[in-house]
């Protein structure tokens, strides 16, 4: 019996890309040679029967044993495939699962962008994980992202109802930009902006699936660090 360890023995390369269509992860075998000679060698195993020789002399099976150990899910499915090795119902209903997961769009609730499994890596998700306050108040009012966003969005629709005729002032004009500028992250005192959560002070990998927007805001407002900078910010303008 011969046992390979196919992920030392054989290897995965992955290449990534992008075109039109997004990023994209391409996989191939390293040593392609080395793959062709063991899967030769699995196909020519063999158990060979005992038999009774004239003088009732039982000659012993012959057995050739090939045992594959592989742990890369894109290196079982090539394997499996090329020696069309018999799998059970739940293995395939478990792999075709599995690559339902690997190309499934996931929105992240940390940068509002949709992303894919394999393409979740460190540095690619920029986003703020702090609270927004409000600069201009003068107990440095608490807010959530999503909250304050909404707040300028409807500032703005506001400003676009207002009558024709009711003509602004620079003055006014000058007090409106400067009232759209309220809003600073606590984690970098960036202005939020209505347009969304782009250029994020911290990189990192995106959510889990199974993260939600209410779990995430909370994790943003319960920051012991942040809180500490806010209350500090607070004493500063008292004294």
């Amino acid at each position: 019996m011969i046992v390979y360890d196919f992920d030392s023995l054989i290897g995965i390369n992955r290449s990534e890309g992008t075109s039109s269509m997004g990023r994209s992860t391409n996989l191939s075998l390293i040593n392609q040679n080395i793959y062709t000679h063991i899967k030769d060698k699995f196909q020519n195993t063999h158990i060979q029967s005992g038999s009774i020789s004239q003088n009732d002399t039982i000659i012993e099976t012959e057995e050739k044993w090939s045992v594959m150990v592989i742990r890369d899910p894109f290196l079982l499915r090539q394997f499996c495939d090329d020696v069309r090795f018999t799998r059970s119902r739940s293995q395939i209903e478990e792999e075709e699962a599995e690559m339902r997961r690997a190309n499934q769009r996931i929105k992240c609730v940390q940068c509002d962008d949709f992303y894919i499994e394999q393409e979740n890596k460190m540095g690619v998700c920029a986003h703020h994980d702090g609270f927004v306050y409000d600069n201009h108040s003068s107990n440095v009012e608490h807010w959530t992202q999503r909250a304050a966003i909404e707040q300028l969005l409807k500032e703005e629709a506001d400003a676009v109802r207002q009558p024709h005729n009711a003509l602004l002032t620079s003055e006014q004009k000058e007090q409106l930009e400067r009232q759209k500028q309220r809003f600073k992250f606590i984690c970098c005192n960036r202005t939020v902006q209505a347009a969304g959560l782009t250029n994020g002070c911290k990189r990192g990998q995106h959510c889990q699936p199974n993260v939600t927007l209410d779990q995430w805001e909370r994790a943003c407002d319960q920051n012991n660090e942040y809180q500490q900078k806010l209350c500090d910010l607070l004493r500063r303008r008292i004294q």
